[in-house]
């Protein structure tokens, strides 16, 4: 009760005065000590309104932010949102025994790839990150500023996909610096003196696209072959690597991956340093399904990931491993969960799951085989 009369307070004595809060409701507590109450708008008062005083609204009620979604009519859902933790939240794999437990079987049946956990919302719930739905695979598009929790996000995805039957390749054009550690369950292409070798890649992996496409529209289910995710990193980088011709038709190959994956249960997964609308195409966002933007330097740069301004924000700036992420539409300030110290040995553990793009190949040939599929 005593929140209901606080606001009620904090309305006062910011000349808000046309809005009713209904004694007789139940406050919605959030595990991260957030709250929601109803209220209703009497005449003359305005969402707009309310809006343009909503950060002394939060520093009235001690609170990072407040957030207001029309329920229907002139009633509306207040959200009172308190302060992230420093600490960015653990990985649900931490703390997972590694190796087999005498009590379980001698084979391990690997998991089917859907979501993946992400972090945690600024209302204390989990953040999953749909890199597979039941209409396919999707795009996930990650940039910020250095230091800021880009490489850690990468990381953290891949820990949601090692104990799956998916294929895993990892395009790190730094050398393999960040991709090599995890390379027993991962396929990494890594040598930047050889852009050809990424572009045989994007390319065999179109023809993967293609083929599977096609069996679609014989009416054959693609289920039971391997899924793909495609890990990008540094996507600014490996765009820019060799003459300018491999340079374009690298670009031209990932927007087409973008474009055509999603039916054929592929998976991208793009992220850079710096994002611009030079770096990064409007045409290869607006493709994207998930979207996370770390903090940038201007709303240029967060408009380029996102598709609008926010992570550029200097009243509540985002800290390190703090997001904003854009899912179905609905953006949610996100704390990343921290990189599982251990992930190098879970991959380790995992490796028999390790599926490679030739045996991708070759399993689509059997399957091609077995129902007397003529490659087209």
């Amino acid at each position: 009760m005593w929140k209901r009369l606080r606001l009620q307070q904090v309305f006062t004595n910011l000349r808000l005065e046309g809005i009713y809060i209904p004694f007789f409701q139940r406050v919605t507590f959030t595990p991260a000590g957030g709250y929601s109450v109803k209220i209703k708008l009497r005449t003359g008062m305005t969402h707009t309104r309310i809006m343009k005083k909503a950060e002394a609204i939060a520093i009235g009620m001690k609170a990072a932010e407040i957030t207001l979604d029309r329920i229907k009519g002139d009633k509306f859902l207040l959200s009172v949102r308190t302060e992230n933790e420093k600490v960015l939240p653990t990985h649900p794999s931490m703390g997972r025994k590694l190796g087999r437990p005498e009590a379980e079987p001698l084979v391990r049946v690997p998991e089917v790839l859907s979501s993946v956990p992400f972090g945690v919302n600024a209302d204390g719930y989990q953040v999953l990150l749909p890199l597979f739905t039941k209409s396919g695979g999707s795009t996930t598009l990650i940039g910020g500023n250095p230091g800021q929790g880009k490489s850690s996000a990468v990381k953290v995805i891949l820990a949601g996909c090692i104990q799956s039957n998916s294929c895993v390749i990892w395009f790190d054009p730094k050398s393999g610096a960040d991709a090599n550690p995890f390379k027993s369950r991962v396929e990494v292409v890594s040598n930047p003196r050889n852009p050809d070798e990424f572009l045989e890649y994007l390319t065999r992996i179109q023809e993967v696209i293609y083929r599977r496409n096609h069996l679609i529209s014989l009416g054959y289910s693609i289920d039971l072959l391997p899924k793909i995710v495609l890990f990008i990193d540094e996507w600014a980088l490996l765009t820019a690597l060799g003459t300018k011709q491999q340079q374009q038709f690298i670009q031209t190959e990932i927007r087409h991956l973008a474009a055509t994956g999603r039916s054929a249960n592929v998976s991208l997964v793009l992220a850079t340093q710096r994002p611009t609308s030079v770096n990064i195409d409007v045409a290869t966002r607006e493709l994207s399904n998930n979207r996370v933007a770390f903090l940038v330097g201007d709303t240029h740069a967060s408009e380029a990931i996102l598709g609008q301004t926010g992570a550029e924000s200097k009243t509540n700036p985002l800290s390190p491993g703090q997001a904003l992420v854009w899912l179905d539409g609905q953006l949610q300030r996100t704390s990343l969960y921290s990189v599982p110290e251990d992930l190098s040995r879970q991959c380790e553990t995992a490796a028999g799951y390790k599926i490679t793009l030739d045996r991708v190949e070759e399993l689509e040939e059997v399957f091609r085989r077995e129902n007397g599929i003529v490659e087209f």
